[in-house]
């Protein structure tokens, strides 16, 4: 694959990003990565969450709260969740939150105006129904901006690929295998160390593998299925 490179130059050379155990699918289409901005929310519920009241949430999640956010927030065009699959093995502030929300932003006007309307929070809660019990011991980890890159382009054929791997780096990786280069355009929550990485590759599957360098975490996300 050709080597992605940003606005500034080359990507450095002190992280090593190479193909996995997935490479004949890393270059499959992200749709949820395909647009110019892209907003996440990393979320932990507690693990003493009992499995109905684990499934009242995903499904309020999933059938409810996206769906306030996009109304909330006309810039945003679409969103997918993903739920943990494979945690970054060298543990510690390295570790990801189990669930992500990925919405779409339509363009860097839709960014704007969402960091605009961070500062007035209280605004856009009033439109949001009331979460279920969950989610009052869970906790909010990431609330990010990113902006694209470069990225491999979908076609209407490609299907969404059921698992995607995020790897996050303060110094842009070799880029082979990465489907997706995004850097942080605004982070509004990150744990601190590592603090929130500059840029992130995304690939499809567990297509990524992080050899050496400055990776703040690198992490194996499959899609939440839709709630029956």
């Amino acid at each position: 694959m050709k080597q992605l490179t940003d606005r500034a130059g080359a990507w450095a050379r002190d992280v090593e990003v190479v193909a996995g155990p997935s490479a004949g699918r890393q270059c499959q289409a992200l749709q949820a990565f395909a647009y110019p901005f892209t907003y996440w929310v990393g979320m932990d519920t507690d693990p003493r969450t009992t499995p109905e009241a684990l499934a009242e949430f995903n499904r309020f999640y999933s059938t409810t709260h996206v769906h306030e956010v996009l109304s909330a927030h006309p810039g945003f065009v679409s969103v997918s969740r993903y739920e943990l699959a494979e945690q970054d093995a060298r543990g510690g502030e390295h570790h990801g939150p189990r669930w992500l929300a990925v919405y779409a932003a339509r363009d860097e006007a839709a960014a704007l105006q969402y960091i605009k309307d961070n500062e007035r929070p209280w605004l856009h809660r009033r439109k949001y129904s009331p979460w279920p019990p969950a989610r009052r011991k869970a906790k909010t980890v990431w609330r990010m901006l990113w902006r694209q890159m470069s990225a491999t382009r979908p076609s209407a054929q490609s299907p969404e690929p059921e698992s995607i791997c995020l790897v996050g780096a303060n110094l842009q990786p070799k880029a082979e295998g990465v489907g997706t280069c995004l850097e942080l355009y605004r982070a509004f929550a990150h744990p601190d160390p590592p603090g929130c990485p500059r840029f992130c590759g995304v690939s499809a599957g567990d297509g990524v593998t992080v050899h050496a360098g400055d990776s703040a975490w690198r992490l194996v996300f499959r899609r939440v299925p839709a709630p029956e």
